[in-house]
């Protein structure tokens, strides 16, 4: 396959888990809210790393039903690369749900979508040389368009707990996507760093399960709710490890940049999802969740942060190939 069109069928596939993930946020907000009743006096941090586990775990399972035990023989490069890709999510992740707690879905995935702010000064840092000014221009797009549907305060800067908590974990998501580039991973096989990476998180998450549980019936309470295993599942699939494993494997033909504006329109997906489906969701599973308006924000901050991917596939260096680190 020639470089420009191994990019495009890169840019293509990352933009198919842009949309997974993206819709995945109502599923992520609806298992919590499921499973809050069913751990009550417990704290948010627990919930969040209950929640996570369970994940991890199950992408760990369907690697190796996809590949058999060899998915599990990295070499001693994979292990270090997993590992650090396993930190730098496990902080993201557990910032990220403990933030969800505590604003909406929608609100949690523009948020997020900070790190696109944050890869092309990881890598301005790294190659000391200043970004573009497409980059730049795309760069600011996404940071007005998350701001207009976040309704962020610039002028005060007066953010709950909640979207300073995600704010955060954008930094360890921005170090996590960027290290998928890095030329001395560049060999590494994607299945086997992806199952390393989910066994690493998931045995994090459940030592901080059990070391912040305050009664020990809350471990496995929710695991009796059919509606909460349903969302776990389906969360496990289309929002982490299904997502995560094209992104490792196909990530390393765009620029880090590039990806990263272009998950940028995940929240997009996430607004218009939560427009449509929690309603349904509540009528299954009986928690409270409505679905929230169309509203102007949502659609002006939408067409910048599609505005700025579109920017950003003039600059040369987007139409071919690209490892960078």
């Amino acid at each position: 396959m020639n470089p420009r069109a191994r990019h495009w069928t890169a840019f293509l596939v990352l933009a198919a888990c842009t949309v997974a993930s993206g819709g995945s946020f109502i599923l992520y907000k609806a298992s919590v809210l499921i499973q809050a009743p069913l751990a009550l006096g417990e704290s948010t941090w627990f919930i969040s790393a209950h929640n996570l586990a369970p994940r991890f775990a199950l992408g760990v399972l369907l690697l190796l039903a996809a590949y058999g035990g060899s998915a599990l023989r990295l070499t001693r490069g994979e292990w270090g690369q997993a590992a650090f890709m396993a930190l730098a999510s496990f902080v993201g992740c557990l910032l990220q749900n403990d933030g969800l707690q505590r604003t909406s879905a929608a609100t949690t995935a523009f948020l997020t979508q900070f790190y696109a702010i944050l890869i092309p000064c990881w890598a301005a840092l790294l190659h000391r040389r200043r970004p573009s000014g497409l980059v730049l221009l795309a760069s600011l797009l996404v940071l007005a368009g998350v701001g207009i549907v976040a309704r962020v305060d610039w002028l005060t800067l007066r953010l709950g707990r909640g979207e300073a908590e995600v704010l955060l974990s954008t930094v360890f998501f921005s170090l996590l996507l960027c290290s998928i580039n890095w030329p001395s991973f560049a060999q590494h096989r994607a299945e086997r760093t992806s199952a390393g990476m989910f066994l690493i998180e998931a045995a994090l998450f459940a030592a901080v399960a059990v070391a912040t549980c305050r009664d020990p019936g809350h471990l496995v309470e929710p695991y009796h709710s059919p509606a909460w295993l349903t969302m776990v599942v389906a969360a496990t699939v289309f929002g982490t490890a299904g997502p995560f494993l094209f992104m490792n494997r196909w990530q390393r033909f765009v620029t880090p940049t590039e990806a990263g504006l272009l998950y940028s329109f995940s929240p997009v997906v996430a607004a218009l999802t939560e427009v449509v489906a929690p309603a349904p969701l509540a009528r299954w599973t009986g928690i409270a969740y409505a679905n929230q308006p169309l509203t102007s924000a949502l659609v002006t901050g939408g067409a910048l942060i599609l505005a700025a991917n579109a920017l950003i596939q003039l600059q040369p260096e987007s139409r071919g190939a690209a490892v960078e680190g």
